[in-house]
């Protein structure tokens, strides 16, 4: 078809008319695409930063469920722990958490996000700000009954907090088993508890429930006391006193600066109060060690040791500066305490070894008659056929449970989001 000169330049100016208006439609159309996918973008970073803070604040609930709670810095590892979750995000949003606890029980993390918006943060101005919340709470708290103190976090040389190993065992069915270092079973070496963890490794098959690693460490809740005396083993000691035979001696409370030895058929009785012991204190043989409402306070260089067939039965103080607690060493003793006879039935109280390591190997159950224990020392280690039994009957007890450990659970268990 042939068609006349105004024809076709109205034809050419038809199709200028044309690309103008597709161009015109094209830049609003490529705009609300790009804005789509930000949108996009924006609603999926922001469910990230929801997701982490839902995860921090439960694992902040799970912190302050465990007794002492208050005590560690439970807000700066659960903002530490939001943090990581989205720390992809960090290039192109600026984030900040902040971990609270509330005065109803909550623990609360709140998250703040800056991001870059349209037009060179002209629309919205400023940019994106993306506000996230979450609060959780504990359903149960459980009773700290085991912690191992290692004394350097940092020490890669550092042996375990808790060693299970053999056919030894820990059984501590309601409380929380901690280490603040290491946690190891080995060989058919088993711990049961309520929780287990450890604020470093946990290995071995051995743990009921699984173990946790890299759990928030527990702060030492007795490192404010002040234990050593002063002088009180600085004299020349005394004759040592040995209980022999089938005698039988009542030692009064006081400090002791003599070597205790219990063998045979002997029997020491400790009277009620606080012993302070300068030197070494053994039983053995069939000897037997009791005393109700007591406390053994170790010094620097003293050394316990209850070996063979001795029969041990010891009910912690009641009442005084050191009620709850059975034995103690001193901050600068750094001797083993050795407990590897099968008849240690009862250590009622707080066992608390700042710097020393308790051993127990005894082929046998050791505590189990006990309403309550806890165990807090530097390192903890059981092999052959040991068995140390942690019960936790705080309130059927006249021996009450020092702040910072045993009873503070509540009905219920686990955590959960409050919003």
């Amino acid at each position: 078809m042939l068609f006349s000169r105004r024809q076709r330049t109205r034809r050419r100016g038809e199709r200028g008319n044309l690309a103008v208006v597709t161009g015109l439609i094209a830049i609003p159309v490529a705009m609300i695409v790009v804005i789509t996918i930000e949108m996009v973008s924006l609603s999926s970073e922001k469910a990230r930063m929801q997701a982490a803070v839902d995860a921090a604040a439960l694992a902040g609930a799970r912190e302050l469920a465990v007794a002492g709670g208050s005590a560690r810095n439970a807000n700066g590892f659960a903002e530490t722990f939001a943090m990581n979750q989205v720390s992809d995000l960090s290039p192109r949003i600026a984030m900040t958490f902040t971990a609270s606890q509330n005065s109803n029980g909550g623990f609360q993390v709140a998250g703040v996000g800056l991001r870059g918006s349209f037009f060179g943060n002209m629309v919205p101005p400023g940019g994106f700000r993306i506000e996230v919340n979450a609060v959780a709470e504990a359903l149960n708290q459980a009773p700290l009954c085991v912690l191992a103190l290692p004394e350097n976090e940092d020490d890669e040389a550092e042996p375990s907090g808790l060693s299970v190993i053999l056919n030894s065992s820990v059984q501590a069915t309601n409380c929380l088993v901690h280490s603040n270092g290491n946690m190891q079973t080995e060989g058919k070496g088993v711990v049961t508890a309520g929780t287990i963890q450890a604020s470093r490794t946990a290995t071995g098959t051995g743990f009921t429930p699984a173990a946790n690693s890299g759990a928030l460490r527990v702060a030492d809740p007795f490192r404010g006391r002040t234990i050593k005396r002063a002088n009180a083993c600085s004299g020349t000691p005394s004759a040592a006193l040995e209980v022999n035979g089938s005698s039988v001696f009542t030692l009064p409370a006081g400090v002791h600066n003599r070597i205790v030895l219990v063998q045979g058929s002997g029997k020491l009785i400790l009277g009620a109060g606080e012993h302070y012991f300068c030197r070494s204190f053994a039983v053995r043989g069939n000897g037997s060690l009791t005393g109700d409402n007591v406390v053994m306070m170790f010094d620097d260089d003293a050394t316990f040791n209850a070996t063979e067939s001795s029969i041990i039965a010891l009910t912690g103080r009641t009442t005084g500066d050191w009620a709850g607690f059975v034995i103690v060493t001193t901050r600068d003793n750094e001797e083993d305490m050795e407990i590897s006879s099968s008849f240690v039935d009862k250590l009622l109280g707080t066992i608390y070894l700042p710097n020393a390591e308790l051993l127990i190997n005894a082929a046998g159950s050791v505590a189990e008659d006990s309403k309550w224990s806890v165990v807090v020392a530097k390192e903890i280690a059981l092999d052959r056929n040991a068995r140390l039994v942690i019960n936790t009957d705080y309130t059927g007890s006249g021996v009450p449970v020092p702040i910072g450990v045993g009873d503070k659970k509540l009905s219920g268990n686990g955590t959960r989001l409050r919003q």
